[in-house]
């Protein structure tokens, strides 16, 4: 029976096959303990999708301990931001919702929210963002994506609260700064958009170049 550390011997030698089959010969016979050392391996190196197929063969054929299920789901998350990066809304959402069967954690419904917004789908989103900010109600996170919610849901002036709540953040101050714009509340912005460059002097150019180049942002008010 191979150990651990026989698959991170294989990675160590480049040989990621290997160390998938050694996986897979583990992943429906050994203990929980040396399954999460193993699983812990394969995310290490990058292999997530690898690693649902393992955990999933798992569950069906042995259950999941108290102890699996959080970092199966984690591993679902994971998964599903991948699927995100790449516009794969529905994909992460099945992935998410399964996440969710599995673990019921607060950054799976933001994920959930967030993949919800992207589709378009805004009361749904802001039901998951309410549950979230019910047991977290000072999260920044949730409320960048309240902010964001209400925003694109044509509630700028409901956005304004949750968005200078959210911290400062550079995600956070962007969409501040837009949703100021969009007001006309164009001091304010201002001040916002001092703030951006000051404080994340590192994206706030980047950042502002690519918002820019939509002919319809809000932020060529400043330009008036």
């Amino acid at each position: 029976m191979p150990t651990p550390d026989d698959i991170r011997a294989a990675f160590d030698a480049g040989e990621r096959g290997h160390a998938r089959r050694l996986a897979k010969e583990l992943a429906s016979t050994v203990a929980a303990d040396v399954w999460l050392a193993v699983a812990e391996i394969l995310n290490e190196h990058g292999m997530t999708a690898p690693l649902v197929d393992l955990w999933r063969k798992r569950r069906d054929m042995l259950g999941l301990g108290a102890g699996e299920r959080g970092p199966f789901a984690t591993t679902l998350n994971s998964f599903a931001m991948e699927h995100m990066r790449e516009g794969r809304a529905d994909e992460a959402l099945k992935l998410l919702d399964e996440a969710l069967e599995e673990h019921d954690a607060p950054f799976i419904r933001r994920n959930i929210a967030s993949a919800l917004l992207h589709k378009g789908e805004f009361v749904t989103a802001l039901a998951e963002i309410d549950s979230v900010l019910t047991i977290e109600p000072n999260d920044p996170d949730s409320l960048l994506l309240l902010g964001i919610a209400r925003y694109q849901s044509g509630d700028p002036e409901l956005a304004v609260e949750p968005l200078e709540a959210a911290g400062d953040s550079a995600d956070a101050l962007l969409w501040l700064l837009k949703t100021l714009c969009l007001l006309q509340r164009l001091d304010s912005a201002r001040a916002v958009l001092t703030r951006l460059k000051l404080e994340h002097a590192d994206r706030a150019d980047a950042m502002l170049e690519i918002e820019l180049q939509e002919p319809g942002s809000p932020l060529h008010a400043l330009d008036e």
